[in-house]
């Protein structure tokens, strides 16, 4: 996996505003708040949404400073929680290509001989197929959906760094500020697992693609 489109990145940018804005508002809401309740969220995301209001301005602009504060590798690592070759292409060819019954295994070393088995070289050749295909709607799809998801678990390990600090100086008791950053880690735990999913499906789509060329 190499470089990311950035259209498909901009197609995600909405996306990653909405989640810092709910993530914001919940974090005024018990921070400043009286009290943690619908009514009380709902308030902070009104002014949080409003179009002429100074925060949610902001935003965009806090999306692209939080969002390049990790970089690539370290976005793989906190998804895929791998420190060295953290990327699925790494291990297209020994791991995940005997994990889909739609690659046809025989076609691809037919085409490309045995696969290599050092990571990354691994992932150099399914970066060039991803290359080969990337014009395809299904893997376009795949690769913007892994990117979103990948990009809100890095971002949901900075809102548990700065938001869990942020309470701690806040009027707010210690059972309710415990009970929200397990809420951030859970958080956390979801998307990472969700975008390892997207990011190995996205991964496969390319070897299918391969394996079913004509």
């Amino acid at each position: 996996m190499g470089t990311e489109p950035v259209y498909l990145k901009d197609k995600n940018n909405k996306y990653l505003w909405l989640f810092i804005g709910v993530n914001t508002a919940i974090f005024l809401s018990i921070s400043i708040g009286p009290q943690l309740d619908l009514t009380t969220i709902e308030h902070f995301w009104s002014k949080v949404s409003a179009k002429d209001g100074l925060i949610a301005i902001c935003i965009p602009l806090v999306t692209v400073v939080l969002n390049g504060l990790l970089g690539d590798l370290a976005k793989a690592r906190i998804v895929f929680w791998r420190w060295n070759d953290p990327l699925p292409g790494c291990r297209a060819f020994t791991e995940l290509i005997h994990t889909d019954p739609r690659v046809d295994v025989n076609a691809l070393k037919a085409r490309h001989g045995n696969p290599p088995e050092d990571p990354k070289q691994q992932n150099a050749l399914w970066y060039k197929l991803y290359k080969k295909h990337a014009g395809s709607v299904t893997i376009s799809e795949a690769h913007r959906i892994y990117l979103l998801t990948r990009d809100m678990t890095a971002l949901s390990v900075l809102f548990v760094i700065f938001f869990s600090a942020g309470t701690l100086v806040s009027p707010v008791n210690g059972k309710i500020i415990a009970i929200y950053v397990v809420a951030l880690l859970v958080q956390y735990l979801i998307i990472s697992v969700s975008a390892r999913h997207y990011g190995t499906r996205f991964a496969l789509n390319v070897l299918v693609a391969e394996s079913q060329t004509g």
